[in-house]
């Protein structure tokens, strides 16, 4: 995800003699523990959320692409299910969504888009992946960030503060070091939002969904998102607005495309989503 820091994640893994665990669960539960054994930090991939993963990066490229194409012909509305492009890629998101919460365990269905490492550079499958193992690296040092900057695992008061701190420290990993013009920082920054995004498509209609343990996902959206900025090229907050559009779509949070930029868009659309999560019963 990050080659020019190999050798810091090769000296972080042996410093903090960390292990990767691949396990059937439900639920997005993506984690640090550590090992009973030997006490050493176990980062725990539950196989379903990583199939969720891959299948929202897939549907949020497309949905955006079809969204912009959209927008080129001068279309005033549109159907994020309206060609068998946007159907296609919506039916695997479904399916890897029922998977998370029902057992976990359901094989990838035969037909569909699916990871290939053979897939052509311009394919949707090649580009989703290339999402997914950007959005998973920020997630995986989210939690090796946890390792690294000693956070006891239990709660204590000041475990939102530690959540911000571990975000902050993924997405300085991804993206220190890379001017905004260059095309790795892009990618990158698109792959932090996907991250981000897909935890907020499972607090839609609830709280978090990570335990309880982490902030609203809009908040996260918008700190992690402000280190993401473009320079003046505001693909990222665009990205970010159509998915949220298409996330609270079935919802009363409408968003206000007469913004005077997808900056300015986004922050109102964070902000009315926080009000609404936050408004009593």
């Amino acid at each position: 995800m990050a080659p020019e820091k190999e050798i810091q994640c090769i000296q972080h893994r042996d410093d903090y003699q960390f292990d990767l665990v691949f396990v059937d669960e439900k639920k997005f539960g993506i984690r640090v523990r550590f090992n009973e054994d030997d006490a050493h930090p176990e980062i725990v991939l539950p196989i379903s959320s990583l199939e969720y993963l891959w299948a929202f990066s897939h549907y949020c490229w497309v949905l955006t692409q079809e969204y912009a194409a959209s927008q080129r012909g001068g279309s005033e509305n549109f159907n994020c299910l309206g060609n068998e492009r946007l159907k296609t890629s919506s039916k695997l998101l479904q399916w890897a969504r029922r998977n998370l919460f029902d057992s976990g365990i359901e094989r990838w269905p035969e037909l569909g888009p699916r990871p290939m490492q053979d897939a052509c550079c311009f394919d949707d499958s090649q580009v989703a992946t290339e999402l997914f193992l950007v959005a998973l690296g920020w997630i995986m040092h989210h939690e090796i960030a946890h390792v690294v900057l000693r956070h006891p695992l239990i709660r204590t008061s000041f475990l939102e503060q530690e959540e911000r701190e571990a975000d902050q420290f993924a997405t300085e990993w991804l993206l220190d070091g890379l001017k905004k013009n260059d095309s790795r920082f892009r990618k990158r920054a698109l792959g932090v939002a996907t991250a981000v995004l897909a935890i907020q498509s499972l607090e839609v209609d609830s709280t978090a969904c990570l335990r309880n343990t982490h902030p609203d996902a809009h908040d996260r959206i918008f700190q992690n998102i402000e280190l993401c900025g473009y320079a003046g090229d505001e693909t990222i907050e665009a990205f970010c607005v159509v998915v949220l559009q298409y996330l609270f779509c079935q919802t009363t949070i409408k968003v206000n495309v007469d913004g005077n930029s997808f900056s300015e868009i986004l922050s109102d659309l964070l902000f009315d989503i926080s009000r609404a999560k936050n408004a009593p019963n």
